[in-house]
């Protein structure tokens, strides 16, 4: 694969990462996220045979809260600056950090692998992705696994959002997506220093696939 082309690839996976992380907050402050943002997310959970980094999210339409938080995020325009949000950043940097644990745990790899596969055919059944038992199915897999994992992340936002089991459900089926998404950024050869030395080009490619026409 061209160099650019795997520049590209790792942009579209850190705007899946990130997408992640701005529905995450969403939910941790105000119990509400973009259900089409959501449906893509959790959809790539499940697209283990996409042909492309691309194809694993729909195409980028799907991805275009993820480029938007990058531009407002990488920007050196001063007046953007108040849209940069540090909580965010950790988070995406932490997801990354636990990602590269994972990627020297074969055995959590495999248990989330057949955990994963099993997902589908729980989908025909109940009709939707977005049903409830499966948002908690992939919660589940992301507490049994992930959650082992060190330092944990810690989700901070409204205690009475938090006391229902639905929310804590689609922010632990998120951080599953994260990870996901992680896991391709780091496989198109994605390291968490890109972040500080290759900023401008991140941008510059979030701009150019936010605005490349995919419908």
């Amino acid at each position: 694969m061209k160099s650019n082309a795997r520049e590209r690839d790792r942009v579209i996976a850190l705007a899946a990462l990130v997408q992640s992380v701005t529905l995450v907050l969403n939910v941790a402050e105000t119990g509400q996220l973009n259900q089409a943002d959501f449906d893509t997310l959790l959809h790539s959970l499940v697209a283990t045979d996409a042909s492309s980094t691309e194809a694993v999210y729909g195409n980028l339409n799907q991805l275009q809260t993820g480029f938007t938080v990058i531009q407002n995020q990488f920007t050196k325009n001063k007046k953007n600056r108040k849209d940069k949000n540090v909580r965010l950043l950790r988070h995406v940097i932490s997801i990354l950090h636990l990602e590269r644990q994972l990627s020297k745990n074969p055995e959590m790899i495999d248990l989330i692998t057949r955990e994963i596969e099993q997902v589908p055919q729980q989908i025909d059944y109940f009709g939707s992705i977005n049903n409830p038992q499966i948002i908690a199915r992939f919660a589940d897999i992301y507490h049994r696994t992930i959650s082992e994992l060190r330092p944990r992340i810690q989700v901070h936002g409204d205690q009475a959002i938090f006391e229902q089991a639905d929310n804590i459900n689609r922010v632990r089926a998120l951080l599953l997506a994260g990870i996901r998404a992680a896991m391709l950024w780091r496989q198109k050869g994605g390291h968490r220093w890109q972040f500080i030395l290759q900023s401008n080009k991140i941008l510059t490619l979030a701009e150019k696939l936010a605005n490349t026409d995919n419908h």
